[in-house]
């Protein structure tokens, strides 16, 4: 649902928090022509407006980032070494005589109160440490099978107790001819937590927060946390609430900024008051009426016409500012004649509300996404609208433009009264003939015990797998497998609906997508290697080719919005190791924010990109740990400009398996971590903390 508007406008979405999704098919940072020359168009003007009142906002939420560091210690007879930490691993200190236990692939026997030497290699790092505390040990040292230091993880749900901790080959060696020795292991942690002006929210009451789906777009609940009633965002922070479960809209459109809308579950309930929200016929008469309205965030105070931006100025106390809605007939007429087109083509659709100052000169920013749009009705506030998006911070012409919860009370009702499931499930890029297999969390959030059932409708792809939710009590969950077999290429997209046997009880539905893509025999030995352990899939919309001006593969010929998907399927477990380049429009100003971009997924989990004019460079080899996994190379074009070659480059593709592994009988499944080591950690908390300036074209 792009909108196709002849003037190439900077928008500022009056956001701060666009994560890189995992999926390939979630929200991309977009680009306009004009943000490379960023003419002014009017002077920077404050938007903030006053300080609000400590508590006349006390279902006001603020997200809370948190995050660890974990700091590794060795010692082996005396003497120190350098070591690292493997995520999802346990803190703690143990020690004992060193004693050798191969590769680690079986019970490391006579380990009992010793600490595990194990070589990398043939099984998943977190299969080794539990392989060692099988036999008793009290920690494990997992050196390197090639030059180099790991990095890796043990994996989400790790259930090991012990200390585990990495080194190089060359220090493991040395450890070899120490076996018996004392050998002393300590991982410590220590927790950060930092209130920022990314988004806002508001508390709905008991355990649940609402704010802008494009705030949480592909967020990690276990890195953010809720500070309901918050005011100052200088203190407080510890008194936050940790997440459960986020509901994204299943229809939420990233690019068209449309269904911008997401209930987020609290681990635990809060007593605080609650705001809220407006009824259909209180905001349509408000709205017609053009009556006050008030927004409340933490967002930049500095605004900045169509062009330039993004804000600055972020304060630590709430900020309130006064405006005044509009319909969206008015809306779509403010619009059209700033942006010089017709009133369907402003973007504004029926889930969003409009709301402007009659002076101009202040408006909700960025960094006030996802906080409320309030009216004072006779009995007393109620919520119209959630902070979405706007062109520009409080420019004359540019309304501002919110969701219009009203449209949403059935969907929200439905998950904090019924059945919630994960909304939507992303399989990422899937290779034609390849099987993946997914589970879906569902939790019944009524008073009734319930037997549920599952019908799937869609595209044939997907299909219904087995299911924990006979008898499922009041407050418990259970879990719904779902399986991918594509046959045919293209975009993929089915719905999971919920059938219970108390018709008493509402159930929501879940989203299932992907984008498959054809076998690319072509390509086998272009890309460099010829290993029969390697499958070659390309789609998009269009396929990778040979490069004929020089070795290995190029990207296909896309236009502005596009993407070409290059993707490998390697059976085994082995080293992956390749070399990339591209030639592309880049982001100059800020580099962690891409327009044109080569990106690389490793099982649809984002590692990494390149952008701008980089030459041919090896890529850190990849360690592939699971019987199967995707590597995936996606050349992805914003919706204007085109500098340099724009093109993507890979070539010099070298797997080299530890161990022949058969063709799996079993599915694939979309993994949530990595387990053989890469560079995924790094800058999926980059992304987090560092790409919150999200634009849209118009």
């Amino acid at each position: 649902m792009k909108k196709n508007i002849s003037s190439a406008l900077l928008i500022g979405l009056i956001c701060s928090l666009s994560v890189f999704s995992s999926s390939l098919f979630a929200s991309k940072v977009d680009s306009p022509a004009t943000s490379q020359s960023k003419t002014s168009l009017a002077s920077t003007q404050i938007v903030g407006g006053q300080e609000a009142q400590a508590n006349d906002w006390p279902w006001m939420t603020a997200f809370v980032f948190t995050f660890e560091d974990f700091t590794t210690s060795l010692r082996v007879d005396n003497q120190s070494y350098p070591s690292g930490y493997f995520s999802e691993g346990s803190a703690g200190n143990a020690s004992g005589a060193l004693i050798n236990c191969g590769l680690g692939d079986t019970t490391c026997v006579n380990a009992d109160a010793k600490v595990c030497l194990i070589e990398r290699g043939n099984i998943n790092f977190s299969e080794k440490a539990l392989n060692c505390e099988a036999g008793g040990g009290v920690a494990v040292i997992i050196y390197n099978n090639e030059v180099g230091e790991i990095s890796g993880t043990l994996g989400a749900g790790f259930s090991g107790t012990i200390p585990v901790v990495s080194v190089t080959r060359s220090d493991g060696l040395l450890l070899l001819e120490m076996e018996g020795k004392l050998a002393e292991v300590s991982i410590s942690s220590s927790s950060e937590i930092q209130q920022d002006a990314s988004c806002g929210a508001s508390f709905l009451g008991d355990k649940w927060v609402l704010t802008a789906a494009h705030c949480v777009d592909s967020a990690s609940a276990s890195l953010f946390k809720m500070n309901v009633g918050e005011y100052d965002l200088s203190d407080g922070a510890a008194n936050a609430t940790a997440i459960k479960n986020i509901y994204i809209h299943p229809q939420y459109d990233a690019d068209a900024i449309d269904y911008d809308i997401a209930l987020v579950e609290l681990v635990s309930f809060v007593d605080s008051p609650a705001i809220k929200l407006a009824s259909k016929n209180t905001t349509d008469l408000y709205a017609i009426e053009n009556s006050p309205a008030l927004v409340a965030g933490w967002g930049g105070r500095v605004g900045y016409a169509p062009g330039e931006g993004p804000t600055s100025d972020f304060p630590d106390i709430l900020h309130e500012v006064d405006l005044n809605l509009a319909t969206n007939d008015e809306c779509r007429a403010i619009l059209a004649q700033s942006l010089d087109t017709t009133a369907q083509n402003t973007g504004i659709t029926d889930r969003m509300i409009c709301a402007t100052q009659p002076s101009f000169g202040k408006g909700s920013c960025q960094g006030d996404s996802g906080g409320p749009l309030i009216v004072q009705t006779g009995t007393g506030p109620e919520q119209v609208g959630i902070v979405s998006w706007g062109i520009g911070c409080a420019e004359a012409g540019y309304p501002g433009v919110f969701t219009r919860v009203a449209e949403f009370s059935e969907w929200l009702n439905t998950l904090q009264t019924g059945i919630a499931i994960t909304q939507i499930e992303d399989f990422g890029v899937s290779p034609l003939g390849v099987t993946q297999e997914s589970t879906l969390q569902l939790v019944n959030n009524s008073t009734f015990v319930v037997d549920l059932s599952f019908t799937i409708s869609g595209s044939s792809a997907f299909g219904l797998g087995s299911n924990t939710c006979n008898n499922v009590a009041a407050g418990g969950g259970c879990e719904l497998k779902v399986n991918l077999n594509p046959t045919q290429a293209g975009e993929q997209n089915a719905s999971v609906t919920i059938i219970t046997n108390n018709p008493a009880v509402p159930a929501s539905s879940a989203l299932l997508s992907t984008q498959s893509i054809n076998t690319a025999a072509a390509l086998s030995g272009v890309a460099g290697s010829t290993n029969s352990s390697v499958t070659w899939y390309s789609g998009g919309n269009r396929p990778w080719l040979a490069n004929n001006t020089g070795s290995g593969v190029q990207s296909g010929i896309i236009g502005n919005d596009q993407q070409s998907i290059l993707s490998a399927y390697v059976v085994g477990k082995g080293s992956f190791s390749f070399q990339w380049s591209v030639s592309s429009e880049e982001n100059v100003d800020d580099p962690t924010d891409p327009y044109d971009a080569l990106y690389l997924y490793v099982n649809n989990e984002l590692q990494t990109f390149i952008s701008g004019e980089v030459a041919f460079e090896s890529y850190p080899t990849i360690t592939l740990e699971d019987d199967s996994s995707i590597i995936t190379w996606v050349y992805r074009k914003d919706p204007a400009t085109t500098e340099g070659d724009d093109k993507a480059y890979v070539r010099n593709v070298v797997f080299t398996p530890t161990q022949v592994t058969p063709i799996p009988t079993t599915p694939l499944t979309p993994s949530t971590s990595g387990s053989g080591g890469g560079t995924a950690g790094w800058l999926s908390i980059l992304c987090l903390v560092g790409l919150w300036g999200v634009r849209r074209t118009k």
